[in-house]
Parts: C-alpha cells; structure tokens; sequence
C-alpha cells in the first residue's frame, strides 16, 4: 500500500506556521525541535490555532467521509465533538497537532479515527492519542513499515511532559497494563478504521499475531508543547521578527542539547520503551493555556466561560 499518498494532511502547513529548529537521532530516538512563527516581536498564536481548528474534521472523518458530507458540513460534525469543554484538561487538542505532525513529517496517514459516530461526543476513548501505518525512516535513507501509536501532551513544563509520556506509553509495554491497553487500543482502532484504505490490509495489520503484524516495527510518535519563560524575555528583547527568529534560534541551540539529555535519561530508567521508536515532536511556547484557548475559540467563535 501507498501510505504516503493515502495522508490528507499537506507537509507545505509546517513552513508556514512553524521554523523547523533542532534535530537529533540516538539509535531508536529522534528529536525534532520547532517554534511558532513570530509576528513582529510576538509569538502569536492565532494563526496555528485557526489552522488547527480548521483541521479538525480531517482529524475525525476519512478523506471519503469529508467527500460524502461535504467539507463545511463535515467541519461543523466535528466541531460538535470537540464540545465546549475546559480547554485547559482537553487533551484533544495536542492530539490534533500530533496528527497534523505525523502525517506530513513521518507520511504516515492516521488509520482509525477516535469516534465511530458523535452520538456521545463527551465520550472520549482511552488510549493512544491515534494510531498510524506506513513506511517509518529509521535511519538515514532506511525505510521500514511501522505500526505507530501516539502520544501527546501540553504541559506548563519540559520535564513534565517528558514524564507523564513515559507514564502513558509505559502502559504499553509493562507487564501489568500491556496486554490490557493493547488489546483495547487495537480493538478501538479495528470499530473505526479509515474507509480511505483497504479494510482488509489495515485490519491485519493490527491484528497481533498476524503476519503483517509481526512485520511491522512499533514507533511512538510524542507531541510535547511547553512553557518557558525565555520566549517571554525574547518578546521583550526584541524590536523585529527577525531578531525575535534569531533569538529563539539561539535558544534552541542551548536547549535542543538539554532535550535530548533529558530524554535520554529518562530513557536509560525505563526498559520497555528502549526497545521501540520514540519519536518526538517539540514545540516551546510562552503560555500554553493561551494557546489552548486560542484553539477553543477558533472551533467555537466564543472565548470559554465555565
């Protein structure tokens, strides 16, 4: 199967919106280190919320369902399924920028959706936040299928979404909960799967103890937004939008080495996950409830009340 071309979202979003600033691989580990566009001497975020809220229908319907709906028809379903609830405990939307990212970065499409219907919106699937298949570099130049299961989180603290990651995806793996979270996050994925593909192939292919299964190797891409008051001072220093991109330039330059040092420790601490593809996606911010209710207000056209 083509994976590639089987991806709704377009890689063009990412030059638009973000500044690809870091990169760093060990072994099994990636790291991939953006930042928001400046707009003059601020961090704005209003144009990736509304490109993030815009998205959601792609995020909860297949390429065909948008087709059969309509694209304004389809937009307004999935607007009902984010709801109008707290953007500051709504995991939702990390889960939508994870999307965006592993789609147009990695060129793996997303294969099952969360819902199968919104008849309950307010219920929410626990598990991984999306399943993806397709062809995962795993080193330079090297391909491999790949079944992925994701993560995301938007926390005040670098070192905090590092840690309640690990806690997520160690589920996964420990011999306690694995079978577990497994079971039920194929069996989740298997009731939705994107009619965008062949039922068939997709279903085996996360099937455990199937052929095609066995084949794959088993990557968690991780979506970590963050605070850090450096963006402030940069806000602060800053006269243009160029020298607002060479300071958070520089910033990364100090703190992409600390990334991955913290990772790896965490990483030297926890057993089971050395043995599968982590996959980070890191984004330093100045005010993640900012942007989280940027995101509420672009999906619903009002600020969030209680």
């Amino acid at each position: 199967m083509e994976w590639k071309k089987l991806v709704q979202i377009d890689k063009e979003w990412i030059n638009k919106y973000l500044l690809n600033q870091h990169f760093a691989q060990d072994f099994k580990l990636k790291i991939r280190g953006y930042s928001i566009r400046f707009s003059g001497n601020l961090l704005d975020f209003n144009s990736l919320g509304l490109f993030t809220a815009e998205s959601i229908e792609k995020y909860v319907y297949s390429s065909k369902q948008i087709e059969e709906l309509g694209e304004k028809r389809a937009w307004i379903q999935a607007q009902k399924y984010f709801g109008k609830k707290d953007p500051n405990t709504d995991g939702k939307y990390g889960e939508v920028l994870l999307f965006l990212l592993v789609e147009s970065v990695l060129g793996c499409p997303m294969v099952a959706h969360k819902i199968k219907s919104l008849t309950n919106p307010k219920d929410q699937i626990k598990g991984g936040d999306g399943i993806f298949l397709g062809e995962y570099e795993y080193q330079s130049g090297k391909f491999h299928s790949a079944c992925l299961i994701g993560e995301s989180k938007i926390m005040d603290s670098f070192a905090g979404g590092i840690e309640d990651a690990f806690l997520s995806l160690d589920r996964f793996h420990n011999e306690l909960t694995s079978a577990q979270f497994s079971s039920t996050e194929f069996m989740v994925a298997k009731q939705n799967l994107s009619d965008d593909f062949d039922l068939d192939s997709v279903y085996d292919a996360i099937t455990p103890g199937s052929e095609e299964y066995r084949s794959n190797i088993l990557v968690h891409p991780i979506f970590i937004m963050y605070n850090t008051n450096e963006i402030n001072n940069i806000e602060r220093q800053a006269l243009t939008q160029d020298e607002a991109e060479e300071m958070i330039k520089k910033y990364f330059s100090r703190r992409g080495k600390e990334h991955l040092r913290l990772i790896q420790d965490k990483l030297a601490n926890s057993s089971n996950l050395q043995k599968v593809f982590l996959d980070f996606f890191i984004i330093p911010v100045h005010n993640v409830q900012k942007f989280r209710n940027t995101v509420f207000y672009h999906i619903h056209g009002v600020d969030y009340n209680g």
